[in-house]
């Protein structure tokens, strides 16, 4: 096993989670814009809960393009599949809950990513990027949830439609990658007595633009927890930054001559616009129908 629990250093949405994502609806309640001001509490703490649950994946995602930096670590096939499989398995491998509802809305965001392709399709720079198309990366997560653990996740990879004889040979897609990156991150282990390079944390000021999210993401601790995480776990040989900053695009992502990792404000703001626009009319609108549906089967009883 990759062996994600390191103790306390083992990066989570604790239940201070729910207290930060309470806080951090408050805090970015007064610089949302109007039509986001409309919603209730409990809406504002979805769609924030949405958010940190995406740039957990994000964050895991670019610390492994960190690794692979840093350590020198090979890699066989597309860094971008490699880094994403990487997270997705220190994610499934806590086994906790939290967790496993983290992955999901992960592969939803990805999902949802894709149905806001515009009109005209795919172009050619969609096929020879450096990254797979959004719902590859949505199927990909769902296969190695369910390789992990059939019985656990069949149903959630059912209702995204990954077919029962693709959910059955993912276990052996679970069962290489597992093995893979357990066999070039264990020499590099942090053990008793052993010190790496430093990891600093910076919050760039957003200049009033996106300061709910700077907000938010303040309130979460979220570059504090995986630098913590980072330094606790793995020995690094250079010293790091993480950063959450202003970028002028809807990114993150690792520079290596810098050897900072960073997340924009623009993606994490993308992610909560979609949320709102896109994911939340759908999830209430199920949450409706199986209400509906139980109650009727109530009153059939």
């Amino acid at each position: 096993m990759i062996a994600l629990d390191q103790g306390s250093s083992r990066p989570a949405w604790r239940c201070p989670m729910k207290l930060r994502t309470i806080l951090a609806a408050i805090l970015a309640l007064a610089a949302l814009p109007a039509s986001a001001q409309q919603l209730t509490n409990a809406q504002r703490s979805a769609a924030v809960d949405f958010v940190l649950n995406n740039t957990r994946h994000t964050m895991l995602h670019e610390i492994g393009h960190m690794f692979v930096d840093q350590l020198d670590l090979p890699v066989l096939g597309k860094e971008e599949d490699a880094v994403d499989t990487m997270a997705t398995l220190f994610m499934l491998q806590s086994e906790d809950p939290a967790d496993f509802v983290a992955l999901r809305d992960t592969v939803d965001g990805w999902l949802f990513s894709e149905s806001t392709r515009p009109s005209r399709g795919y172009v050619n720079s969609d096929f020879y990027g450096e990254h797979s198309l959004d719902i590859q990366r949505s199927f990909a997560i769902a296969c190695l949830m369910v390789g992990s653990d059939y019985v656990e996740h069949t149903s959630y990879a059912t209702r995204v439609s990954l077919p029962i004889d693709r959910q059955k040979s993912c276990a052996e897609d679970y069962r290489i990658a597992e093995k893979g990156w357990r066999s070039v991150l264990e020499p590099h282990r942090r053990g008793p007595g052993m010190d790496g390079a430093p990891i600093t944390t910076a919050y760039r000021d957003s200049s009033g633009e996106y300061g709910h999210i700077e907000d938010m993401l303040r309130s979460a601790g979220v570059l504090e927890m995986y630098a913590d995480w980072v330094r606790k776990s793995f020995v690094l040989p250079n010293p790091v930054t993480m950063t959450a900053e202003t970028c002028g695009e809807v990114n993150a992502f690792y520079d290596p001559g810098e050897r900072q990792v960073i997340l924009c404000y623009e993606w994490v703001d993308f992610f909560y616009e979609m949320y709102v626009d896109e994911i939340m009319p759908v999830r209430e609108h199920f949450a409706l129908m199986r209400k509906l549906k139980l109650e009727k089967l109530g009153r059939r009883d």
